[in-house]
């Protein structure tokens, strides 16, 4: 290998990297992943997206998606600094790493904007994941949100709910695994989408977990570990301690809710459904079913009104959840659209939005307070949702 240029070849991706100053991966199909060049990390998703991170200043970091010009700008750095390092490497390197810059040089920044559009007659928007899931294989059960009124959310406004057929489920998992292609080797889950694909009617989620199976290699020894989704409150609800046994033995290995508050005035305020305390049934009932539980709060809910009763409450119903080590507390840091509701309802509680300096306290408290009561093992994490692009 030439002076300072390192490639890392591994079963479904290979790195190139200059003196740790620029490092690029690439997946199966030769498709760039993730980025570091000139102190900034780059992440782009199969959906032709780009994340920027970058540090501004100590505890202070910028995560935003590129514009247009931008992505098309930094993607055509990338290439043209991949495909000089291939040439100056391309003499000394192994078959297989040949192979590799073959499946790289075939794309150009236009080939890989096509791939956007391509993407979209895949899939509805991916709109967000748990941070554990952002590799996971995103299979659209459902589209949209069967509730889609919560204050603050506006992930799925631009759709109507709708739950797929087999047919058309199966449909949908073909055209995913010919867009993927070989970089499918670097998702290790299937993910049940969108919001809360679990609350299908069981009859028809055992028909679509059937599909499933007859796609895709799926166990502790198989090409996806377990079938992960989101559910939320009031149909977390309505399903059976057999029901979710039922989904235990189809490979659901953790099922995700968003608590968002413990706080009854604090979950009203954001138009949640349920109620906290049937989120902690819930939770028992999936967890005696054998399944693990990611459990969202949200950082700031509520205001300054109701600041202590949302982490007092919020932590005394992650308590009683009786939380162990496969389970995920995950702590949101809100971001308020203004789009949404929720200023109103904060302005008609007169109950100010937290202030910056005011919610990093309030994680603070959450994540001492949730290590000290979430169970033996169970882990507390941040969610960042300007992180994701899938």
């Amino acid at each position: 290998m030439a002076a300072n240029i390192t490639v890392n070849v591994q079963p479904h991706h290979l790195t190139i990297a200059e003196a740790m100053r620029t490092i690029v991966s690439f997946d199966g199909e030769g498709r760039p992943i993730v980025a570091f060049r000139n102190g900034i990390n780059y992440v782009r998703g199969l959906s032709g997206e780009v994340l920027q991170k970058r540090v501004l200043a100590p505890g202070q970091k910028e995560r935003r998606k590129l514009s247009d010009e931008e992505r098309r700008r930094v993607l055509a750095e990338l290439l043209t600094w991949s495909q000089q390092m291939i040439e100056r490497i391309a003499a000394t390197a192994s078959s297989t790493e040949r192979d590799w810059f073959e499946r790289i040089r075939r794309w150009d920044v236009d080939r890989l904007e096509a791939e956007r559009e391509r993407f979209r007659k895949v899939y509805k928007p991916i709109s967000i994941l748990p941070p554990d899931q952002y590799r996971a294989l995103v299979l659209q059960a459902t589209e949209g949100c069967s509730w889609n009124h919560c204050h603050f959310c506006t992930f799925y406004r631009d759709r109507a709910f709708r739950i797929h057929s087999p047919d058309s489920f199966r449909n949908h998992i073909q055209q995913v695994k010919e867009f993927v292609g070989a970089g499918i080797g670097l998702r290790m889950a299937i993910f049940l989408g969108d919001a809360n694909a679990l609350i299908i009617p069981q009859p028809r989620l055992r028909e679509l977990l059937r599909v499933v199976h007859e796609e895709f290699r799926i166990g502790p020894q198989a090409d996806f570990k377990g079938i992960y989704a989101f559910l939320d409150i009031f149909g977390a609800e309505r399903k059976t301690l057999d029901e979710y046994r039922e989904l235990t033995a189809a490979g659901v290995r953790r099922i995700y809710l968003g608590l968002e508050s413990g706080d009854e005035t604090v979950f009203r305020l954001l138009n949640k459904p349920g109620s906290p305390a049937e989120a902690i049934e819930a939770v028992r009932t999936i967890k005696a079913a054998g399944i693990a539980v990611g459990i969202i709060l949200l950082v700031g809910a509520g205001g300054e009104r109701f600041a202590h009763d949302h982490v007092q409450r919020s932590l005394a119903a992650i308590a009683a959840m009786n939380l162990g080590p496969e389970d995920i507390v995950y702590l949101s840091p809100l971001i308020i659209p203004t789009d949404t509701p929720y200023l109103a309802q904060l302005q008609a509680f007169d109950s100010p939005p937290l202030s910056e300096d005011a919610i990093l306290e309030q994680f603070n408290q959450l994540k001492q307070g949730a290590r000290m009561v979430a169970g033996p093992g169970a882990k507390v994490v941040i969610y960042h949702i300007e992180e994701f692009v899938y």
